[in-house]
């Protein structure tokens, strides 16, 4: 993972998540399905990097710490950092034992939720990150929750759209916006599941050292 951020590893997967949302939603506006947005697939220049450079803006748009609230719907300690010991208790590879000897006032940490993700990013994530179960995970749950930021704006986008330019935008069906919702539900689900597993792969990892 080196040379080249997680991120910008992340652009040509985003770009194809969301051709293809754009393509279901021709779907939905139109009796024939337009078969141009899966042509857009086979180009890895041109248009796709017009794409990925579109989405790499979108993704920026959205602060981090409002994706991380759409992902996880929490206000207050919202990464699964903040509940590291919880999740670590819960997951098979995890000897909770070994783990209450590495940790140390572990049972205060385990109450203290705003110290917890500080003290995980220290002792159990720097420590393993460049292992390629953690790069992995990482990098999926930035992969999931961009996309999940980037369908958000574009569904308020294109509703916003839809109320002031409505003869412009006169196909577009407002049915046609479930694509987004439910798109955005499925990313944030992914995302969770990733960010969750890639706090408790850095510490499984950590422990086994």
């Amino acid at each position: 993972m080196m040379g080249i951020s997680m991120k910008a590893n992340n652009i040509v997967p985003l770009s194809v998540l969301m051709v293809l949302q754009f393509a279901v939603i021709s779907l939905v506006n139109q009796s024939a399905f337009d078969i141009s947005y899966v042509d857009i697939l086979k180009d890895t220049s041109g248009a796709m990097l017009a794409i990925g450079a579109v989405s790499g803006w979108l993704s920026h748009l959205m602060p981090t710490d409002l994706k991380n609230v759409l992902v996880f719907w929490r206000w207050k300690n919202v990464l699964p950092g903040h509940r590291f010991i919880q999740l670590s208790e819960r997951d098979r590879r995890i000897d909770t034992a070994l783990l209450k000897a590495r940790v140390s006032e572990f049972e205060l940490l385990k109450q203290n939720n705003s110290e917890q993700n500080s003290y995980w990013y220290k002792e159990f994530y720097r420590p393993s990150n460049k292992q390629d179960e953690v790069a992995s995970t990482h990098r999926a749950y930035l992969l999931y929750r961009d996309s999940a930021a980037v369908s958000f704006v574009s569904a308020f986008a294109l509703l916003v759209a839809k109320q002031f330019f409505s003869e412009q935008f006169l196909e577009l069906s407002y049915q046609s916006l479930w694509v987004f919702v439910v798109a955005i539900a499925g990313f944030c689900i992914a995302a969770k599941n990733a960010g969750n597993r890639l706090v408790t792969t850095a510490v499984a990892i950590s422990l086994s050292a």
